[in-house]
Protein backbone atom coordinates (compact mmCIF):
# COMPACT_ATOMS: atom_id res chain seq x y z
CA UNK A 1 0.00 0.00 0.00
CA UNK A 2 1.57 3.25 -1.14
CA UNK A 3 2.73 5.65 1.60
CA UNK A 4 3.27 9.32 1.68
CA UNK A 5 4.87 10.80 4.99
CA UNK A 6 3.59 13.48 6.55
CA UNK A 7 5.42 17.20 6.79
CA UNK A 8 5.47 20.01 9.59
CA UNK A 9 5.15 23.23 8.25
CA UNK A 10 4.80 26.97 9.87
CA UNK A 11 2.57 29.04 10.11
CA UNK A 12 4.63 30.90 7.43
CA UNK A 13 3.35 27.84 4.80
CA UNK A 14 -0.22 27.15 3.83
CA UNK A 15 -1.26 23.92 4.22
CA UNK A 16 -2.05 21.93 1.08
CA UNK A 17 -4.81 19.38 0.70
CA UNK A 18 -3.40 16.00 -1.07
CA UNK A 19 -6.47 14.04 -2.91
CA UNK A 20 -6.97 10.66 -1.48
CA UNK A 21 -6.69 7.87 -3.62
CA UNK A 22 -8.53 5.12 -1.91
CA UNK A 23 -5.37 4.10 0.68
CA UNK A 24 -5.94 4.50 4.06
CA UNK A 25 -1.99 5.75 4.23
CA UNK A 26 -2.35 8.50 2.10
CA UNK A 27 -2.70 12.00 4.14
CA UNK A 28 -4.71 14.96 2.29
CA UNK A 29 -2.79 17.65 4.56
CA UNK A 30 0.17 18.38 5.79
CA UNK A 31 0.62 19.14 9.51
CA UNK A 32 0.37 22.70 10.36
CA UNK A 33 1.53 23.98 13.46
CA UNK A 34 2.42 26.85 15.23
CA UNK A 35 5.72 29.35 14.82
CA UNK A 36 5.63 30.74 18.07
CA UNK A 37 8.11 29.81 20.74
CA UNK A 38 5.14 30.08 23.60
CA UNK A 39 3.50 27.45 21.71
CA UNK A 40 4.61 24.99 25.09
CA UNK A 41 1.73 22.61 24.13
CA UNK A 42 1.20 21.68 20.84
CA UNK A 43 -1.78 19.45 20.32
CA UNK A 44 -1.95 17.24 17.79
CA UNK A 45 -5.56 16.76 16.27
CA UNK A 46 -5.95 13.86 13.59
CA UNK A 47 -8.91 14.31 10.58
CA UNK A 48 -10.37 11.67 8.80
CA UNK A 49 -12.04 13.56 5.55
CA UNK A 50 -14.50 10.80 3.63
CA UNK A 51 -14.00 12.66 0.73
CA UNK A 52 -11.97 14.91 -1.77
CA UNK A 53 -14.94 17.06 -3.30
CA UNK A 54 -14.91 20.61 -3.88
CA UNK A 55 -17.22 21.54 -0.76
CA UNK A 56 -14.90 18.77 1.49
CA UNK A 57 -11.63 21.12 0.43
CA UNK A 58 -13.23 24.35 1.27
CA UNK A 59 -14.14 23.05 5.05
CA UNK A 60 -10.79 21.34 4.93
CA UNK A 61 -9.04 25.16 4.28
CA UNK A 62 -11.30 26.17 6.94
CA UNK A 63 -9.53 23.81 9.59
CA UNK A 64 -5.96 24.79 7.99
CA UNK A 65 -6.71 28.15 8.59
CA UNK A 66 -7.87 27.73 12.11
CA UNK A 67 -5.58 25.49 13.15
CA UNK A 68 -2.66 27.94 12.10
CA UNK A 69 -4.45 30.83 14.01
CA UNK A 70 -4.68 28.41 17.17
CA UNK A 71 -1.23 26.99 16.73
CA UNK A 72 -2.49 23.33 16.10
CA UNK A 73 -0.63 20.80 14.43
CA UNK A 74 -3.51 18.91 12.13
CA UNK A 75 -2.83 15.51 10.78
CA UNK A 76 -5.23 14.61 7.86
CA UNK A 77 -5.67 12.10 5.77
CA UNK A 78 -8.83 11.51 3.04
CA UNK A 79 -10.80 8.00 2.37
CA UNK A 80 -12.07 8.87 -1.19
CA UNK A 81 -15.48 7.92 -0.38
CA UNK A 82 -14.64 4.01 1.03
CA UNK A 83 -15.62 2.72 4.51
CA UNK A 84 -12.85 0.57 5.28
CA UNK A 85 -10.31 3.28 3.98
CA UNK A 86 -11.62 5.24 6.51
CA UNK A 87 -11.86 2.91 9.32
CA UNK A 88 -8.02 2.37 8.37
CA UNK A 89 -7.54 6.00 8.51
CA UNK A 90 -9.45 5.99 12.18
CA UNK A 91 -6.52 3.37 13.26
CA UNK A 92 -3.30 4.81 11.89
CA UNK A 93 -4.33 8.34 13.60
CA UNK A 94 -5.24 6.17 16.98
CA UNK A 95 -1.68 4.28 16.39
CA UNK A 96 -0.18 7.71 16.08
CA UNK A 97 -1.62 8.63 19.61
CA UNK A 98 -3.41 12.38 18.07
CA UNK A 99 -4.61 14.27 20.86
CA UNK A 100 -7.99 14.59 19.53
CA UNK A 101 -10.01 13.19 16.18
CA UNK A 102 -12.34 14.98 13.77
CA UNK A 103 -14.37 12.27 11.41
CA UNK A 104 -16.08 13.37 8.36
CA UNK A 105 -18.20 9.86 7.92
CA UNK A 106 -18.45 8.38 5.01
CA UNK A 107 -21.20 6.69 5.83
CA UNK A 108 -24.10 7.53 8.60
CA UNK A 109 -23.92 3.84 9.78
CA UNK A 110 -20.81 2.32 8.46
CA UNK A 111 -18.25 4.24 10.69
CA UNK A 112 -20.16 3.26 14.07
CA UNK A 113 -16.86 0.75 14.97
CA UNK A 114 -14.64 3.89 14.21
CA UNK A 115 -16.75 5.97 17.33
CA UNK A 116 -15.89 2.90 19.83
CA UNK A 117 -12.47 2.92 18.84
CA UNK A 118 -11.76 6.65 19.07
CA UNK A 119 -13.49 7.06 22.26
CA UNK A 120 -12.06 3.35 23.86
CA UNK A 121 -9.12 5.93 23.79
CA UNK A 122 -10.32 8.28 25.58
CA UNK A 123 -9.56 11.33 23.49
CA UNK A 124 -12.39 13.62 22.55
CA UNK A 125 -14.40 13.18 18.82
CA UNK A 126 -15.76 16.00 17.11
CA UNK A 127 -17.72 14.85 13.74
CA UNK A 128 -18.46 18.11 11.39
CA UNK A 129 -20.85 18.15 8.08
CA UNK A 130 -21.90 14.65 8.35
CA UNK A 131 -22.19 11.98 11.92
CA UNK A 132 -22.56 8.87 12.55
CA UNK A 133 -25.41 6.71 13.82
CA UNK A 134 -23.15 6.08 17.16
CA UNK A 135 -23.68 9.02 18.80
CA UNK A 136 -20.62 8.72 21.10
CA UNK A 137 -18.98 12.06 19.71
CA UNK A 138 -18.69 14.55 21.76
CA UNK A 139 -19.56 17.13 19.23
CA UNK A 140 -20.94 17.83 15.38
CA UNK A 141 -20.10 20.82 13.96
CA UNK A 142 -22.29 21.14 10.71
CA UNK A 143 -25.46 22.40 9.38
CA UNK A 144 -29.06 20.89 9.75
CA UNK A 145 -29.25 18.98 7.11
CA UNK A 146 -33.21 18.55 7.41
CA UNK A 147 -33.54 22.43 6.86
CA UNK A 148 -31.83 21.85 3.45
CA UNK A 149 -34.07 20.44 2.24
CA UNK A 150 -37.00 21.93 3.71
CA UNK A 151 -35.63 25.13 2.03
CA UNK A 152 -35.83 23.37 -1.33
CA UNK A 153 -39.62 22.09 -0.91
CA UNK A 154 -41.06 25.54 0.92
CA UNK A 155 -39.12 27.43 -2.02
CA UNK A 156 -41.06 24.87 -4.61
CA UNK A 157 -44.25 25.91 -2.97
CA UNK A 158 -43.55 29.29 -2.76
CA UNK A 159 -41.99 30.11 -6.03
CA UNK A 160 -43.27 27.26 -8.35
CA UNK A 161 -46.18 26.03 -7.50
CA UNK A 162 -48.13 23.30 -5.56
CA UNK A 163 -48.40 20.65 -8.29
CA UNK A 164 -45.78 19.50 -10.96
CA UNK A 165 -42.95 16.83 -11.99
CA UNK A 166 -39.55 16.83 -10.56
CA UNK A 167 -36.59 14.28 -10.50
CA UNK A 168 -34.00 14.66 -7.51
CA UNK A 169 -30.10 13.57 -7.80
CA UNK A 170 -29.61 12.77 -4.25
CA UNK A 171 -25.57 12.50 -2.78
CA UNK A 172 -24.35 9.28 -1.62
CA UNK A 173 -26.86 6.64 -0.28
CA UNK A 174 -26.61 6.85 3.44
CA UNK A 175 -24.56 9.45 3.99
CA UNK A 176 -26.15 11.51 7.16
CA UNK A 177 -26.43 14.64 4.74
CA UNK A 178 -28.56 12.75 1.30
CA UNK A 179 -30.64 11.74 4.64
CA UNK A 180 -31.51 14.78 6.18
CA UNK A 181 -31.98 16.38 3.19
CA UNK A 182 -34.34 14.51 1.67
CA UNK A 183 -36.44 13.75 4.82
CA UNK A 184 -36.35 17.66 5.02
CA UNK A 185 -38.08 17.67 1.14
CA UNK A 186 -40.18 14.89 1.92
CA UNK A 187 -41.37 16.99 5.13
CA UNK A 188 -41.93 20.27 3.54
CA UNK A 189 -43.23 19.02 -0.07
CA UNK A 190 -43.37 15.19 -0.92
CA UNK A 191 -45.96 14.16 2.38
CA UNK A 192 -48.07 17.40 2.03
CA UNK A 193 -48.29 17.94 -1.85
CA UNK A 194 -49.58 14.79 -3.62
CA UNK A 195 -49.60 16.53 -7.16
CA UNK A 196 -45.84 16.86 -6.73
CA UNK A 197 -44.86 13.67 -8.53
CA UNK A 198 -41.39 12.50 -8.72
CA UNK A 199 -40.56 11.14 -12.15
CA UNK A 200 -36.85 9.54 -11.24
CA UNK A 201 -34.23 9.85 -8.55
CA UNK A 202 -30.82 8.73 -8.53
CA UNK A 203 -27.54 9.38 -6.48
CA UNK A 204 -25.52 11.32 -8.29
CA UNK A 205 -22.44 11.31 -5.45
CA UNK A 206 -22.22 15.02 -5.06
CA UNK A 207 -20.38 14.56 -8.69
CA UNK A 208 -20.82 17.28 -11.02
CA UNK A 209 -19.97 14.58 -13.88
CA UNK A 210 -22.29 12.26 -12.61
CA UNK A 211 -24.95 14.85 -12.31
CA UNK A 212 -24.72 15.55 -15.69
CA UNK A 213 -24.68 11.77 -17.08
CA UNK A 214 -28.08 11.38 -15.44
CA UNK A 215 -29.49 14.51 -16.43
CA UNK A 216 -28.80 13.77 -19.55
CA UNK A 217 -30.37 10.16 -19.65
CA UNK A 218 -33.53 11.80 -17.62
CA UNK A 219 -34.14 14.38 -20.31
CA UNK A 220 -34.02 11.95 -23.09
CA UNK A 221 -36.59 9.51 -20.67
CA UNK A 222 -39.11 12.44 -19.60
CA UNK A 223 -40.49 15.48 -21.37
CA UNK A 224 -41.78 17.42 -18.70
CA UNK A 225 -39.48 17.75 -15.60
CA UNK A 226 -40.34 21.13 -13.61
CA UNK A 227 -37.94 20.99 -11.21
CA UNK A 228 -34.43 19.05 -10.46
CA UNK A 229 -33.83 19.21 -6.67
CA UNK A 230 -30.32 17.97 -6.05
CA UNK A 231 -29.05 17.76 -3.28
CA UNK A 232 -25.35 19.91 -3.31
CA UNK A 233 -24.31 22.17 -6.29
CA UNK A 234 -22.29 20.21 -7.89
CA UNK A 235 -24.86 18.11 -9.21
CA UNK A 236 -27.07 21.07 -9.90
CA UNK A 237 -24.17 22.40 -11.94
CA UNK A 238 -23.66 19.36 -13.88
CA UNK A 239 -27.50 19.31 -14.14
CA UNK A 240 -27.53 22.90 -16.10
CA UNK A 241 -24.97 21.96 -18.34
CA UNK A 242 -27.16 19.08 -19.98
CA UNK A 243 -30.09 21.35 -19.18
CA UNK A 244 -28.32 23.87 -21.13
CA UNK A 245 -27.32 21.68 -24.27
CA UNK A 246 -30.80 20.54 -24.47
CA UNK A 247 -31.73 24.36 -24.79
CA UNK A 248 -34.25 23.82 -21.81
CA UNK A 249 -32.94 26.11 -19.85
CA UNK A 250 -35.68 28.32 -19.12
CA UNK A 251 -38.61 25.44 -18.79
CA UNK A 252 -36.73 23.71 -15.26
CA UNK A 253 -36.24 25.11 -12.32
CA UNK A 254 -32.64 23.62 -10.71
CA UNK A 255 -31.97 23.35 -7.03
CA UNK A 256 -28.95 23.13 -4.93
CA UNK A 257 -27.22 23.27 -1.77
CA UNK A 258 -23.98 24.46 -0.58
CA UNK A 259 -23.59 28.10 -1.86
CA UNK A 260 -20.42 27.59 -3.67
CA UNK A 261 -19.26 30.63 -5.79
CA UNK A 262 -20.14 29.04 -9.38
CA UNK A 263 -23.48 28.15 -7.83
CA UNK A 264 -24.11 31.38 -6.77
CA UNK A 265 -23.12 33.21 -10.04
CA UNK A 266 -25.60 30.73 -11.71
CA UNK A 267 -28.07 31.98 -9.18
CA UNK A 268 -27.15 35.44 -10.14
CA UNK A 269 -27.46 34.56 -14.35
CA UNK A 270 -31.03 32.97 -14.16
CA UNK A 271 -29.47 29.88 -14.44
CA UNK A 272 -29.91 28.10 -11.15
CA UNK A 273 -33.14 28.82 -9.25
CA UNK A 274 -31.81 28.87 -5.98
CA UNK A 275 -28.92 27.11 -2.99
CA UNK A 276 -28.37 27.22 0.06
CA UNK A 277 -25.43 28.14 2.47
CA UNK A 278 -24.20 25.79 4.25
CA UNK A 279 -20.74 28.01 5.36
CA UNK A 280 -18.40 25.47 4.74
CA UNK A 281 -15.33 27.23 5.55
CA UNK A 282 -17.24 28.07 9.26
CA UNK A 283 -17.65 24.21 9.52
CA UNK A 284 -14.38 23.69 9.01
CA UNK A 285 -12.70 26.48 11.24
CA UNK A 286 -15.67 25.43 13.91
CA UNK A 287 -14.65 22.19 13.91
CA UNK A 288 -11.15 22.56 15.37
CA UNK A 289 -11.80 25.56 17.38
CA UNK A 290 -14.56 23.20 19.42
CA UNK A 291 -12.06 20.02 19.33
CA UNK A 292 -9.37 22.73 21.04
CA UNK A 293 -11.80 23.72 23.46
CA UNK A 294 -12.77 20.08 23.96
CA UNK A 295 -8.87 19.64 24.66
CA UNK A 296 -8.86 22.47 27.30
CA UNK A 297 -11.91 21.34 28.90
CA UNK A 298 -13.81 23.48 27.62
CA UNK A 299 -17.78 22.32 27.41
CA UNK A 300 -20.01 21.91 24.37
CA UNK A 301 -23.68 20.87 23.57
CA UNK A 302 -24.07 18.20 21.47
CA UNK A 303 -25.04 19.46 18.35
CA UNK A 304 -23.23 22.85 17.62
CA UNK A 305 -25.56 24.26 14.17
CA UNK A 306 -24.07 26.24 11.26
CA UNK A 307 -27.34 27.87 10.31
CA UNK A 308 -28.60 26.90 6.61
CA UNK A 309 -29.56 30.14 4.34
CA UNK A 310 -31.34 30.33 1.57
CA UNK A 311 -29.87 32.11 -1.63
CA UNK A 312 -31.88 33.34 -4.19
CA UNK A 313 -31.97 35.59 -7.13
CA UNK A 314 -33.16 38.56 -4.94
CA UNK A 315 -30.08 38.31 -2.45
CA UNK A 316 -27.29 36.34 -4.27
CA UNK A 317 -24.97 39.06 -4.83
CA UNK A 318 -24.55 39.30 -1.29
CA UNK A 319 -23.12 36.03 -1.09
CA UNK A 320 -20.92 35.67 -4.32
CA UNK A 321 -17.06 35.28 -2.57
CA UNK A 322 -14.71 38.56 -4.30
Amino acid sequence: MKKLFFSTISLMITGALVSGCGQSQKPVAGDTQSKGEEAKKQFVIGVSMSAHDQYLKVVTDGMEKKAKELGVTLKAYNADGNIQTQLNDVDNLLTQKVDAIILNPVDRDGLDAAVDKIKQAKIPLVETVAFTKNNKYDVFVGSKEENAGRIQGEFIINKIGKKGKMVILHGPMGQSGEIGRYEGLKEALLSKYPDWQVLAEQPGDWSRDKGMKIMEDWLQRYKDIDVVAAQNDEMALGAIAAIEAAGKTEKIAVLGVDAQPDAVQAVIDGKMKMTILQDATKQGEEAVKVTQGLLKGEKFEQNHVIPSIEVNHDNAKDFLKK
